[in-house]
């Protein structure tokens, strides 16, 4: 392959010719903004200091613009497009205004200091600026021979509308005051009488952001601000996308989508943003737009800084790095945007001395390919910042020198900390934009470990297309169910098209079969807007076997540690270590501020290998608890631990880890083992009955640390050490628990609907954190196998073989193979009516009474009293409180056919006597064998795997 060295010699995208920006809510704060104020100082500086036309484009009458400029200290603008667009004014300084300026009837006398260093008023600016007759031509030639007067108080007679003062009327504007709520009916209303009198005008509403007034403007046909925009452009010589134009309202929308370089600024609403966002995307526009992070008049500075407005801008000149090499604090790895068609790279390779960014040729076979080199610091770290790279550019690596390999191809691979893989591990890597117009993070979400009810799903299982997308449309049916928070299982680039994802090679990467990275933002967007928190499973705890392209750039790879399943990171080895801790940590950030998850549950923490003296799973707590302090924002950390792991959730001041919660599977094998006790879907072995009773009465029944000191803790007392549950994460089953299984066979497949349903009592209405795996809440019939997709047939021989060698107690003749394709497609849950809606009903009535009792503060481990019967397989969790109490009463036995027991019910009074009830019991308010069967017992009673649960308030007798 011929390889064309083009290094630095790359086109360079010239920066904007002028800056047009609306004033209210843009260029003027709304309110108190330090932040904007030092931002206005800077921009006027720079106006100052070179020849750079400034257009305010404004709704405001010319007055109003005069009295701001004024008012706010603004510098003076060289063009003024007022009126909604339908008037344009010239600056000339020493003209004679012509007419429109002469009219400045303004109250506003309080003086600036002038540009030139004179005293500014409203009325000396009315002096200097004159009104294009050109453009007002332009709009008489619109409106035609039209009675305006006749059309203006006829619009002025409709329900509601109210003329506004005189000196804010023109010839080519016809402008109305109605109430803020009823702006949108009025705005139909006034196409409704435009439309059946075939009027040529078109309407803009907006409400003044200052006193809430509605507002309505009858504007010439197709005129706006992007109309008057448009015409300057042309008039004076400039492409749109030559010019930034920053906006932060309704009328503002023409505008930024008309092809200029657009600004919405933070404080824009956010469907504005929406609109924007879509229509450039729809456009095929990947480099017109910025989200601004920063309100008003700091946006706008933020925009022209992006956009390329140079000095004084505070970016890397053109060509060096922006990366530091200080290794305390989050880096950009991979590929990030840092301005308009500019992108930052950055690549821990310390294997090499040199380096290349290769970017795929265009389609033309002559074209050169494109090589830029980049830059090595003496840590590892290679970086440079690359114009003429927009989103959408795909790129690999080319290692070492640039000179053809021995088998005459060139040495390059994909970047594996790329944010997106659009042909797989093993393809191109692609430059993605971090923008996102998000809509619903301001919505209320819990907030406390109590309110969590979380659902695992698999993306690519959950519905029939198995896209993120996709998967938006079934958030209804979990908010209707009573779940609070969703846990994806690994979203990360993994190889082929379907995995559990545990397999992820390129960890920046959501995985290509499941959508894009917006199509992820978008799903996570519209559970914020139900209310849903969401937490992503995340992998560190190995490294995946296929299109593992690490061990190619430096020491990733531990060689002290192993996992069963691939590579262990190198957390505590040699140089190389601190920054493979650094990835770990900057990728777990970047999910959570790039794709706003609330919250991770990290995958086997107890195989995150690390004699380090600060353990990699406690700077990992640190340094996430200290970002999420420095951004505001509540972040859930879960961990999965194996066994109980108290250091984990211990806080960060007390030397623990600080996670909110960790998995405790104790409770699932502990309470499988009473009712399959041949099935065992763990390396542990748990003794029926016994162990249930420990893990109630305390919390657990294996302790251990990340150090390794791991085992069943053994107490003659078993009610002794209750651990606070409320930080536990409990199931019944969940993706190991059925996947494990030789046949992927879920919980009521292995026992029965009606021992599902008593089970689900115990976990649901437990002082833990409930999780429920897709498709339980309603029994779904399909099984959930493991599955992989690896295209090396040794990996897909290997993962087999692994399989029956981790759980040799298994008979896997029956089983599909994971590699099957129908491994995967047989996994998809379908819909809930194809399960049991007598199950999805008890699911969703046991949830309401958690939440029910919750809220009420009864539900909570200090009210929680636990009683115990192994002999008869009872189990009780009693909640007390005065003279309120509520009682969940579980009966478990084994349903292996040949041990399933008779029916041998426990009478009202043996009941009574397990519960110590001395006097009167309580009446049942669920009782899981009705809601199953929809038969109703006489009489209370218990049979073998069914609950009922008890509720009295004596205060209210």
């Amino acid at each position: 392959m011929q390889i064309n060295s083009v290094s630095m010699q790359m086109k360079i995208t010239p920066g904007p010719r002028a800056l047009a920006t609306d004033l209210d809510g843009t260029f003027i704060p709304l309110g108190n903004d330090p932040e904007a104020d030092q931002a206005l100082v800077q921009i006027r500086g720079q106006l100052a200091d070179e020849k750079f036309p400034l257009l305010f484009v404004t709704g405001r009458h010319l007055d109003f613009v005069f009295e701001a400029i004024v008012a706010d200290g603004l510098p003076q603008p060289d063009w003024i497009l007022c009126d909604v667009g339908t008037s344009l004014y010239e600056r000339i300084p020493g003209a004679a205004p012509n007419q429109g300026a002469e009219s400045y009837q303004g109250v506003c006398q309080t003086p600036s200091q002038g540009e030139s260093g004179g005293v500014t008023t409203a009325q000396t600016l009315a002096s200097e600026y004159r009104l294009s007759d050109s453009f007002a031509k332009c709009l008489d030639e619109i409106v035609g021979e039209l009675d305006i007067e006749r059309v203006r108080n006829e619009v002025g007679a409709l329900p509601g509308f109210r003329m506004q003062e005189s000196f804010k009327q023109k010839r080519h504007k016809l402008s109305y005051y109605v109430a803020a709520e009823s702006v949108e009916e009025c705005h139909h209303a006034v196409e409704s009488y435009l439309l059946s009198n075939s009027l040529p005008y078109s309407v803009i509403s907006s409400v003044d952001p200052f006193n809430g007034d509605g507002l309505v403007d009858v504007l010439p046909q197709d005129v706006s601000k992007a109309f008057a925009l448009d015409w300057w452009c042309r008039d004076q010589g400039y492409r749109n996308d030559e010019v930034v134009f920053c906006g932060d309202s309704g009328n503002d929308y023409a505008a930024l989508v008309a092809g200029y370089r657009a600004v919405v600024v933070a404080n824009a609403d956010r469907r504005l943003a929406a609109r924007v966002f879509q229509a450039h995307a729809q456009r095929g526009w990947t480099d017109r737009l910025l989200l601004a992070s920063k309100s008003s008049t700091a946006g706008v500075l933020e925009g022209l800084r992006w956009f390329g407005w140079r000095a004084g801008c505070g970016l890397p000149a053109r060509g060096e790095s922006s990366i530091t090499v200080d290794q305390t604090i989050p880096r950009p790895w991979g590929a990030v945007p840092v301005g308009h068609r500019r992108t930052q790279f950055s690549v821990f390779a310390p294997a090499h001395q040199t380096l290349s960014l290769e970017f795929r040729r265009p389609e033309a076979a002559s074209a050169a390919t494109r090589l830029i080199e980049l830059e090595r610091s003496q840590d590892g770290f290679f970086s440079a910042s690359v114009d003429d790279c927009p989103v959408g550019t795909d790129y690999r690596l080319r290692l070492g020198s640039k000179a053809i390999d021995a088998d005459g191809e060139a040495s390059a691979i994909p970047d594996p900390a790329s944010r997106y893989q659009p042909e797989g591990v093993h393809g191109f890597s692609r430059v993605v934009s971090r923008q996102f117009p998000w809509q619903h993070d301001d919505h209320t979400r819990p907030t406390r470990r109590e309110d969590l009810v979380i659902y695992e799903l698999h993306i690519g299982a959950f519905t029939s297309e198995g896209t993120f997308l996709s998967a938006i449309e079934r958030l209804d049916e979990l908010v209707d169910l009573g779940i609070t928070a969703i846990e994806l299982m690994p979203i990360a680039q993994c190889p082929g098209r379907w995995n559990w994802g545990y397999d992820a090679t390129h960890w920046f990467a959501p995985m290509n079969a499941m959508g894009t990275p917006d199509d992820l933002r978008h799903f996570v967007d519209a559970a914020h807007a139900r209310g849903l928190n969401v937490f992503l499973d995340v992998v560190y705890n190995h490294f995946g076997p296929e299109g593992n392209y690490w061990s190619t750039l430096g020491e990733y790879f531990s060689s002290r540690h192993n996992t069963p399943w691939g590579a262990s990171p190198n957390f505590d080895d040699g140089s190389a270590a601190k920054a493979i801790r650094r990835l770990v940590i900057d990728n777990a950030i970047y999910w959570l501020d790039e794709f706003h998850f609330d919250g991770l549950r990290v995958d086997a923490i107890h195989c995150m290998r690390d004699h380090s003296d600060e353990h990699i799973t406690r700077q990992f707590g640190r340094e996430v608890r200290e970002w999420s302090e420095r951004v505001g924002r509540r972040i859930w950390l879960i961990a999965e631990t194996n066994v109980y792991d108290g250091s984990m959730t211990a806080p960060l001041s007390e030397h623990g880890c600080g996670f909110d919660a960790q998995w405790g599977d104790d409770f699932a094998h502990a309470l499988l083992a009473c009712v399959r006790s041949r099935d065992r879907l763990t390396v542990r072995t748990y003794e029926p009955h016994q162990d249930l009773a420990r893990a109630l009465h305390r919390g657990f029944v294996f302790r251990g640390d990340v150090r390794g000191d791991r085992g069943r803790e053994e107490i003659g007392n078993a009610t002794a050490l209750r651990v606070d549950t409320s930080s536990v994460v409990y199931c019944i089953q969940n993706h190991d628990f059925i996947g494990n299984h030789p046949l992927g066979q879920r919980f009521h497949q292995i026992t029965a609907s009606e021992t599902q349903a008593a089970a689900a009592t115990l976990l649901v209405l437990s002082p833990a954190i409930p999780m429920l795996f897709m498709g339980e809440e309603f029994a779904c019939e399909n099984p959930f196998a493991f599955f992989v997709d690896f295209g090396d047939e040794s990996l897909r021989k290997a993962v087999v073989e692994g399989r029956r060698r981790e759980y040799p107690q298994h008979d896997w003749s029956g089983g599909v193979l994971p590699t099957d394709a129908v491994a995967f497609e047989s996994a998809r849950i379908g819909e809930v009516s194809a399960g049991s809606i007598a199950m999805h009903s008890w699911y969703r009535d046991l949830i309401a009474v958690r939440h029910r009792f919750v809220r009420s503060g009864l539900l909570a481990g200090e009210h929680l009293v636990v009683r115990t019967d192994v002999d008869r397989g009872c189990y009780a969790l009693q909640f007390r409180r005065g003279d309120e109490q509520l009682f969940v009463v579980c009966r478990l036995a084994d349903s292996t056919p040949e041990l399933r027991p008779n029916d041998d019910a426990m009478s009202q009074a043996e009941l009574a006597e397990f519960l110590q009830l001395s006097e009167g019991f309580p009446p049942p308010i669920l009782d899981s064998q009705a809601a199953i069967s929809g038969n109703s017992a006489e009489s209370i009673c218990l049979h073998p795997n069914q609950a009922i649960v008890l509720y009295e308030n004596l205060s209210l007798a």
